[in-house]
């Protein structure tokens, strides 16, 4: 900061500068976590100064500009989100939800008009209008992002005019002929196909990554690009056919509406889903769940009956560790 304002810069960029260049090194967050008092205290401050320097006398000007404004923002941003959302592959609701969390302008917008102000460039009425801005988008998009699932099904018809990129709704020829679904392949996929495989059974992956998307076509596997929690999406799959569904996808409430959504069109198929504690185990098998994987189950279990097995013999364990090693790093090789 010091060297920058020897250099004719404000010490406000120095600072800047100086965080910049702390964040790439290897004490990054460690800094960070020290400084984390210090930095809630004075953003306090500096919102402090912002209120007390706001003009009221002419406060009915500033009320038509800044609804405007405040609307571009709040407005503008998602859909600016959701249009490059749309052109790098992924579905509106992605797009949509990503979008939400940035339709307020930043800390740093405040800081500059601030600035701007301090050195005359900016009128009192400019940074009162600035701070008025960002009090109504912080609000406004926090309500947004904490009510952003009830929000989406008013605006998802609204949305479908902002695909610019449409997407292919199958790919392959017998890409809705498929009596096995598999939803997520980035995690464990790779073996869930493999046994697909072996069942000789026409099967389907789902997954809403692009980058996963590419891989599957690039290994001819029947695919479809879409989000597991979109209901619009599911009834376009016709689940009504599927005998056996599974979902590596670790959000809960994603398995939870996969499983309700699956039992409804057919109520004898085989659902599988992966569930991180007990209390969502429990209540994926009361939603009508067939099995629910628990990793640290199945890896515990399957350590402790190796112990058992194997005893103290290191030979033993060496030869477990060497075929846990092969079995990566052809894992690694298939996924990349």
């Amino acid at each position: 900061s010091s060297a920058f304002y020897l250099l004719g810069f404000s010490v406000e960029i120095g600072a800047l500068i100086a965080g910049v260049s702390l964040s790439l090194t290897p004490f990054a967050f460690e800094i960070g976590a020290r400084l984390k008092p210090l930095r809630d205290f004075f953003i306090v401050l500096f919102f402090v100064l912002l209120g007390s320097q706001m003009v009221f006398d002419n406060v009915s000007i500033l009320i038509v500009p800044a609804i405007i404004l405040s609307l571009f923002v709040l407005i503008g941003n998602p859909v600016i989100v959701v249009v490059l959302m749309n052109l790098l592959g992924y579905k509106r609701r992605t797009g949509f939800m990503a979008g939400l969390t940035v339709a307020q302008i930043s800390e740093f917008s405040l800081i500059l008009a601030a600035l701007g102000f301090s050195v005359g460039h900016l009128s009192k009425e400019i940074l009162s209008l600035v701070t008025l801005v960002g009090l109504v988008t912080i609000v406004g998009s926090t309500y947004f992002i904490l009510y952003a699932e009830k929000i989406y099904p008013y605006v998802e018809n609204i949305l479908k005019f902002l695909e610019l990129k449409k997407k292919s709704k199958e790919t392959g020829a017998n890409a809705e002929k498929y009596e096995i679904v598999l939803f997520g392949y980035d995690r464990v996929g790779v073996d869930f196909v493999n046994a697909f495989r072996k069942l000789e059974k026409p099967f389907l992956v789902v997954d809403f990554n692009p980058s996963s998307i590419k891989l599957l076509q690039e290994k001819n596997i029947p695919n479809r690009f879409g989000d597991a929690e979109d209901l619009e999406f599911l009834e376009e799959l016709g689940l009504e056919q599927v005998k056996l569904a599974v979902s590596t996808i670790p959000d809960f409430k994603t398995n939870i509406i996969l499983t309700r959504k699956i039992k409804k069109e057919k109520r004898d198929a085989i659902v599988i889903a992966i569930s991180q504690n007990v209390v969502e185990a429990l209540e994926l098998y009361k939603e009508g769940a067939t099995y629910v994987i628990m990793p640290h189950y199945l890896g515990a279990r399957y350590a402790s009956n190796m112990i058992t097995r194997i005893g103290l013999d290191v030979s033993a364990f060496k030869e477990e560790r060497d075929k846990h090693l092969e079995y990566l790093e052809k894992r690694s090789v298939i996924r990349y």
